[in-house]
């Protein structure tokens, strides 16, 4: 069992990451161990340090996204529940506070936050070795934090009691705020639509659609992956069903497999496989057919955090609250168009709110973002019918749907301020 909590973790990272990161301007050197911390204010460090907090937010993304897909049904189980594998109980949509497969998720998503927050004040306080290299920072400040507040259910900091996810998604939204004033060129218009999807959970509607308007329809901001061998340097979600050597998910029995085999929409490519099934039987359905997401055909793809494609819809979802179902769908569909794809139609507003939900499933698939957006839509009461196989029920093989990650066992057993579930 872990016996750190998030910040006693996140502070042996950032040694490590220091000591090799420091190293490797001589390879000749024989590490003596942990950095010393003066050494970290070295401006020539900072380049290190900021590289870091985006390996940090990778290795996040890699495990909030993947079982978040799981429990939306992005993806279908479709084997292994062990390395790389979809547990019996994220097959069935629970995310419980005792289960301490969860602590990774928590782990690593609190390390990027804690690497990207200390490392920008470090910087801020002996001065950064650049201004770009400060934005860089905010921006991965923001992404660590928006990956927290879009998908925990609560706040945790630095050993503190539990608080609201808002905390994560105010840190996010300042981060972003920093990030834009500092950066310039694709810095910039990066932390505008990052701040632009935090104040969608914040509900500040009338400045997100601001912050949107300023980024370009082809824009997209990745995060990268290699394929090194090392398994925090895959795509988690590409690497799972690459065939060789995982094949843990499907698009079999997700609204995808039928829609993409219906309109060809690139966005959301699959293909079977010639009949093979995935790794073994799965608790719901036995031994089931692997359909393969291609949507990440290496696991050296990299993974969008932002897009203009997503500004769109946030512009689309804001008109919709204000009633204009036909300025909603002329955005969704000008999207469609542009992917080469027939228009989407709706004659009710329920119709639309529909529409909206399918088409951000479809813009953000497989980017982590989906049981966010659940779960702002659950608490709001938002209407719009989501699809059958993507909700509990006989057709998704759900049997519930948590809508969060839960403060999990190792921050409940480390942290005095963290009562035990």
């Amino acid at each position: 069992m872990r016996i750190e909590n998030s910040k006693t973790f996140a502070m042996r990272s950032l040694l490590v990451a220091g000591a090799v990161a420091l190293g490797a301007c001589d390879t000749s050197v024989t590490n003596p161990g942990p950095v010393q911390d003066e050494f970290l204010n070295d401006p020539e460090s900072h380049e290190a340090i900021v590289n870091g907090m985006g390996r940090a937010v990778a290795e996040a993304l890699n495990w909030i996204g993947y079982t978040s897909a799981a429990v939306t049904r992005e993806i279908h189980p479709s084997g292994s529940t062990g390395s790389f594998g979809i547990t019996i109980l994220w097959q069935r949509g629970e995310l419980q506070p005792d289960d301490d497969d969860l602590d990774t998720h928590w782990e690593q998503a609190q390390r990027a936050r804690w690497l990207a927050e200390n490392g920008t004040a470090r910087m801020e306080e002996v001065g950064p070795a650049s201004q770009t290299l400060l934005a860089q920072a905010y921006l991965w400040s923001g992404y660590a934090n928006r990956i927290l507040g879009e998908n925990m259910c609560e706040a945790v900091i630095d050993g503190g009691a539990p608080q609201p996810r808002s905390e994560f998604l105010n840190r996010a939204e300042a981060a972003f705020g920093q990030a834009m004033s500092l950066g310039t060129g694709n810095l910039a218009t990066a932390a505008a639509a990052g701040r632009a999807s935090v104040r969608v959970h914040l509900g500040k509607w009338s400045e997100a659609v601001s912050d949107a308007s300023s980024v370009p329809d082809g824009f997209e901001y990745k995060i990268p992956y290699f394929n090194t061998g090392e398994e925090g340097l895959l795509n988690r979600i590409q690497w799972a069903s690459n065939g060789v050597p995982y094949r843990a998910h499907t698009q079999w029995s997700t609204k995808y497999e039928a829609y993409y085999t219906a309109t060809g929409d690139p966005r959301v490519p699959w293909k079977d496989n010639g009949g093979e099934q995935g790794d073994a039987a799965i608790d719901c359905c036995g031994k089931v057919p692997w359909n393969q997401q291609l949507k990440y055909p290496s696991p050296a793809d990299d993974v969008r955090l932002s897009s203009g494609a997503e500004m769109r819809l946030i512009e689309a979802e804001k008109l919709l609250m204000d009633g204009d179902m036909g300025g909603a769908m002329a955005k969704i569909n000008a999207l469609r168009s542009a992917a080469g794809v027939a228009d989407a139609t709706a004659s009710t507003t329920d119709e639309a709110w529909a529409m909206l939900k399918r088409e951000r499933g479809i813009v953000l698939w497989l980017e982590g973002r989906r049981l966010g957006d659940f779960r702002r839509w659950s608490e709001n009461g938002t209407p719009g019918a989501l699809d059958p196989l993507e909700v509990p029920g006989a057709a998704s093989h759900l049997t519930q749907q948590d809508l969060c990650f839960p403060i999990p066992p190792s921050e409940q057993q480390t942290n005095p301020n963290v009562p035990i579930a």
